[in-house]
């Protein structure tokens, strides 16, 4: 993962945990507005998988409309024969969400944002075309480029561990960068 092979592609689609994550962060608009790339996600995960984060055991609706009327987060589909055909052979492995944004990405020659390790391991086993970020690097990114207060930081990586339901896994490469802010 690096957000330097993302940031060589034109775009780079977040899937379902990246959109939950990000919203559950409290400063989605900040960190969309701090990528210097276009944003994307598909509309089958806007409107079947990214719908709720929980607030004191509360669910709380997910609203993308502001970021898609602003221009940060573009609404795409499937547009052809051979992202469908990529469609059904993903979804053999990943869920439905997961699997229409590999093909989008992988047919348009697009970056996936994803904190979902099977899809990870999936897209680095069966293509090499696709880059792959995670929520924490946007998130860094958007730290180390908006240089935010450090109280900021640290409440945005505290909501998205508690709304978001967020950990880096002990192998992430920004698990010590994480940490540092606990």
């Amino acid at each position: 993962m690096s957000i330097n092979e993302a940031f060589s592609h034109k775009c780079i689609i977040l899937d379902a945990c990246c959109i939950i994550n990000l919203f559950a962060s409290g400063q989605m608009k900040a960190i969309l507005e701090a990528i210097p790339k276009n944003l994307a996600v598909a509309a089958y995960v806007k409107e079947h998988e990214a719908k709720v984060i929980y607030e004191d055991n509360k669910p709380v609706q997910i609203d993308l409309h502001p970021f898609i009327t602003a221009r940060l987060l573009r609404l795409v589909d499937i547009e052809s024969d051979v992202e469908a055909n990529l469609y059904v052979n993903f979804s053999q492995v990943l869920d439905d969400g997961e699997a229409i944004t590999g093909a989008i990405a992988l047919n348009r020659n697009w970056a996936v944002a994803t904190d979902d390790a099977k899809s990870m391991k999936f897209f680095q086993r069966s293509t090499s075309r696709i880059a792959l970020v995670s929520t924490l690097d946007l998130v860094k990114y958007w730290a180390d480029t908006k240089k935010p207060s450090k109280s900021t930081v640290q409440e945005t990586l505290l909501q998205l561990r508690l709304r978001g339901t967020y950990e880096p896994h002990r192998t992430h490469p920004l698990k010590g960068w994480w940490q540092q802010y606990q």
